[in-house]
């Protein structure tokens, strides 16, 4: 065999070798490619098969989400107030709250707003998309009658700019009724209260007024008969019973004090001044009470004071009497400053000292019966009162009456007594 011919079987062989070769390597990555798309379609059909299972999840939470809120007495929405208003979403328990149903109101928006009450409906400032937006809102209005009467919602939303420009307003929709009942029958039992409170205080000053009279007339008369009789046995006495003389004069003493004694508790009772008006009823208490005390006051008062009607007079006289018998027993102040002015149809008193004051916070009034009994004569009136004071800071007592009937129409200005 030559050489060539050798050669040329070597190269046959390699041929064939290598053909084998690229054959198997073929068939390899065939099979790999196959296994890899197998691979891939079953990944595939996994992902497809917990997709499903996800959306149907999904589905039914959502389902699960829809029938509990619609049982519920509230709703959510989204409502998109610019640039096109409308509800973009609207929970189905709306219906339980408004007339119509979450389908109409995504369908048209003025189905939503018609089932406010028209006296409530301008209070929804986010409908108008040229308001200008606030962050958080909160609404409490009614809704036009479904049935017997109409209910009390509130409505509490948040306004955002979405990356697309809209103005969108999340919000949530309960049913208050209940609670603005019992608000609403809260407030009648405090009028009550305070109607109660000012019968009260009118039948304990037609007492005191009683009072006063029966120990100023009667016993007064009493008392002043008495010395009259007094002196008659004293002038009967001979001039040698020098100790039934003394005795005789130490009586008409103690008659004298007793005499005293009745016209300052008829006073208390029922101050004379009283019938000058309240602007002296007040310079006769503060002379009285802080004058023995040494403690300076000014009094500035609207001419209006004097033609208050008696219940008001009253109840600020009495307030203004308790105010300074606790700035005598407790405050050690030097000067204190009454003022009485008038704002619009209401009463503004202000009494202030400049005394050691005390925590105000830390009182309790129900246990300090001065100051319930201011406060509930300011109650009496439908009034407001308000105690500012700190410890070395002196103390400020605030009462407004919101209704101050007046006699004839205020001139408003003060009268003012040092």
């Amino acid at each position: 065999m030559s050489i060539a011919h050798a050669a040329e079987d070597i190269a046959v062989a390699s041929t064939r070798q290598l053909t084998l070769s690229a054959m198997v390597l073929i068939a390899i990555t065939l099979a790999a490619t196959m296994a890899f798309a197998l691979w891939s379609w079953q990944r595939r059909q996994g992902l497809a098969a917990r997709r499903r299972q996800a959306e149907l999840a999904l589905r039914a939470s959502e389902g699960r989400l829809r029938q509990i809120s619609s049982q519920l007495p509230v709703a959510l929405f989204e409502y998109i107030a610019t640039p096109s208003p409308a509800f973009r979403s609207m929970s189905d328990g709306v219906a339980r709250l408004l007339p119509g149903t979450a389908a109409a109101m995504l369908a048209d928006s003025d189905v939503f707003f018609a089932g406010i009450h028209p006296d409530d409906r301008a209070g929804l400032v986010w409908r108008d998309p040229t308001t200008a937006a606030a962050r958080e809102f909160e609404w409490v209005g009614r809704s036009l009658p479904t049935v017997d009467a109409p209910r009390w919602l509130q409505i509490r939303a948040t306004t955002e700019i979405t990356p697309e420009g809209e103005r969108a307003v999340h919000g949530l929709i309960f049913d208050v009724t209940a609670l603005k009942q019992a608000q609403q029958d809260l407030e009648r039992s405090r009028a009550e209260l305070r109607r109660l409170a000012s019968h009260r205080e009118a039948r304990v000053e037609q007492e005191r007024a009683r009072l006063a009279r029966e120990f100023h007339d009667e016993l007064g008369q009493v008392l002043t008969s008495a010395r009259m009789q007094l002196q008659l046995l004293e002038r009967a006495l001979p001039a040698e019973a020098s100790a039934a003389r003394e005795a005789a004069h130490n009586i008409g003493a103690m008659i004298g004090e007793a005499h005293q004694s009745v016209k300052t508790i008829a006073s208390d009772l029922r101050p004379a001044a009283l019938n000058l008006g309240l602007t002296a009823a007040v310079e006769w208490v503060a002379a009285r009470v802080l004058g023995p005390a040494g403690i300076r006051y000014h009094i500035a008062f609207t001419q209006a004071a004097d033609r208050l009607d008696g219940d008001h007079s009253i109840a600020l006289f009495r307030i203004v009497q308790e105010s300074l018998s606790n700035i005598v027993r407790h405050a050690a102040a030097h000067d204190v400053h009454i003022t009485l002015s008038q704002d619009g149809d209401g009463m503004y008193l202000l009494v202030e000292d400049d005394g050691r004051g005390f925590d105000a916070a830390a009182v309790d009034h129900s246990t300090h019966f001065g100051l319930l009994g201011v406060s509930e004569r300011v109650t009496s009136l439908g009034g407001t009162l308000e105690i500012d004071s700190r410890p070395g800071d002196g103390t400020r007592l605030a009462v407004t009456l919101p209704r101050a009937p007046l006699d004839t129409p205020p001139a408003g200005n003060l009268r003012e007594s040092p």
